[in-house]
């Protein structure tokens, strides 16, 4: 024992040193055996939840094998996400309240005053957001980074909650939300590529079912676009909502459909959130459109007498059953939408010379195709999509100016064709255009292709007209000028549709006539018939089998030499019905 000499200083500075040794070591194993238990707990909370494995904490995803709303509920489909099907590292906010675009989390596992684990973060600060306008806003975006908002808000719950039901909130056992962010919200034909086409190769695998409910991820306060809802429910079974709309403070007694309480819900056991990005994964388009047509048949079909009479009372036609008449459907633009640009200047005009095309305009008996004479009209999309379902599915060719209308050709039945128009300045030589109509027509992932696209460039100055942002060119519009370009209006030549109308009749929905027109550059003409396109540079062919083409007659005659396929026109010839398998 060491005494108080101060010779004995040494022996207690010993002694000292090992009694810290000693403390420090117990201490050691007091953390270990603690944080043991701490993860033995942790582990045991998720496989609760969670049928499998358990999750990440730190705010990485989920890793579990499928994520179900916790056992127990009644008188509702449970919900589903199977997290092993999950391309885009989604998140899942456990026990979560919406409140106001605010996602307040109540997770023990993650929250400040019971666990030093951080919550699930969704990073949407590299989001593109075009602002919708019905005159549109000549294509200016922002990043989420670069918002005056934060484009999504998370926060733990606290003591100080100013609402009741936060106060005390009971988790909904039924109602499973899955917010979802993607580029371009506010553009139909964006949307089709960059999230849509991505969700229904994403339910197919089985990533979730159809139980969910799913918020689309726009701005806090504006709406979900119609075709965003229209396109999205036919995945759920329970109507689609935006954040604001869902974390709206409102009485519990209204009945939305978005919840399988039949109340306003705002408080879940769990919440997806999920960043899809724009990669190789899907890129099946035809099969997302065939997806729509399938979930709304039994929908435009009770409704398609109506939607004749529509077509009488608007526009005076009635779609001839006639299956030896080519049906052409104009895409027509509302006055907003003509306001803007990308009108066809001269349409009522190239209707009438549809309608009254001559014997030498017309496929000659020869050619042995079923296709004798033309029918062409002018029809708005957007004002009903349900309709515009209904009316791709009685024609055989859509014409329109490049942008999100072209979409609809993804309704078509198989073997159906589009012809794109572009203005003065706007060729897919130059611009991004290739990679919208057509790329979506030509995925490599659904060969043979079921749509064939047409392109018409116009190489001649003369035939366009600027559109408004090129006419008045604001500070606040963009100075792209492949922008204004493309924005312009147009003179459609009769003697580029006219070209067209005879590949398509001559192709007669066959697949491997298209193919031959495709190589040859025959399919893609300038406003006077000539190539728009160098040979070996189209993407979705082989390079070493694309030619320049002799002449647009001498083309045709060549492709008459394959067989017809008579399955797609017997699929085209025959009305669709509730009992018969579609394609």
């Amino acid at each position: 024992m060491c005494g108080s000499d101060r010779r004995m200083l040494p022996c207690a500075h010993v002694v000292r040193r090992l009694c810290t040794a000693v403390a420090l070591t117990f201490l050691g194993l007091y953390i270990t055996i603690a944080l043991a238990g701490t993860f033995q707990t942790g582990n045991a909370i998720a496989a609760s939840t969670l049928d499998g494995d358990s999750r990440h904490l730190h705010g990485e995803p989920w890793s579990a094998r499928t994520l179900l709303q916790a056992e127990g509920a009644s008188n509702c489909p449970l919900p589903k996400v199977d997290m092993r099907r999950d391309r885009y590292h989604c998140v899942v906010w456990r026990k979560a309240c919406v409140d106001q675009n605010v996602i307040v989390s109540f997770d023990p596992d993650v929250h400040p005053t019971t666990s030093m684990g951080t919550l699930p973060t969704l990073n949407v600060t590299d989001i593109m957001y075009n602002i919708p306008s019905k005159y549109g806003i000549g294509d200016r975006y922002r990043k989420g980074s670069a918002l005056r908002f934060p484009p999504l808000y998370v926060r733990p719950s606290n003591d100080m909650e100013e609402e009741e039901e936060l106060r005390n909130p009971t988790f909904s056992k039924c109602t499973l939300p899955i917010l979802l962010y993607a580029h371009y919200p506010y553009n139909a034909a964006e949307t089709y590529r960059y999230i849509f086409e991505k969700l229904v190769t994403l339910q197919e695998a089985g990533f979730f079912n159809r139980y969910v409910t799913l918020v689309p991820g726009v701005p806090p306060g504006t709406k979900v676009p119609s075709y965003t809802k229209f396109w999205y429910n036919s995945l759920s079974d329970r109507g689609v909502v935006s954040l604001s709309e869902l974390s709206s403070r409102r009485s519990t007694d209204t009945a939305p459909n978005v919840t399988w309480e039949g109340t306003h819900i705002r408080c879940f056991e769990h919440i997806v959130g999920c960043r899809i990005r724009y990669d190789g994964y899907g890129l099946r388009f035809y099969n997302a459109g065939q997806h729509v047509v399938r979930h709304y048949m039994p929908h435009y079909l009770a409704q398609a007498a109506s939607f004749e009479q529509q077509l009488f009372e608007k526009r005076g036609i009635r779609i001839p059953e006639d299956t030896g008449t080519l049906r052409v459907v104009f895409i027509s633009r509302t006055p907003h939408q003509s306001t803007v640009g990308r009108t066809i200047l001269n349409e009522a005009e190239i209707i009438q010379k549809c309608n009254s095309a001559k014997e030498a305009d017309l496929p000659p008996t020869e050619w042995g195709v079923p296709y004798r004479k033309y029918f062409c009209f002018a029809h708005i999309f957007g004002e009903n999509q349900l309709m515009d379902v209904w009316l791709m599915r009685q024609v055989d060719v859509i014409l329109g100016m490049h942008g999100a209308g072209l979409t609809n050709s993804l309704y078509m039945k198989p073997g159906g064709s589009v012809i794109e128009l572009r203005p003065f300045g706007f060729s897919g030589r130059e611009s991004w255009a290739n990679r919208y109509a057509r790329f979506k027509t030509s995925s490599l992932r659904e060969l043979p292709w079921n749509v064939f696209w047409y392109g018409i460039d116009t190489f001649n100055a003369s035939l366009s007209e600027p559109g408004i942002f090129e006419q008045q060119d604001k500070p606040h519009f963009s100075k792209f000028r492949t922008i204004k370009a493309r924005d312009r209006h147009v003179h459609l030549t009769w003697a580029a549709f006219r070209n067209h109308l005879l590949n398509i009749a001559a192709v007669s929905r066959t697949f491997e006539r298209y193919l031959s027109l495709r190589l040859s550059g025959a399919y893609y003409i300038t406003d006077d018939v000539m190539q728009a396109e160098v040979p070996g540079n189209d993407p979705h062919v082989e390079k070493n089998r694309q030619r320049n083409f002799t002449s647009p007659e001498e083309e045709r005659r060549r492709i008459l030499q394959f067989p017809i396929s008579n399955r797609n026109l017997q699929i085209a010839a025959t009305p669709d019905r509730l009992d018969a398998r579609q394609p």
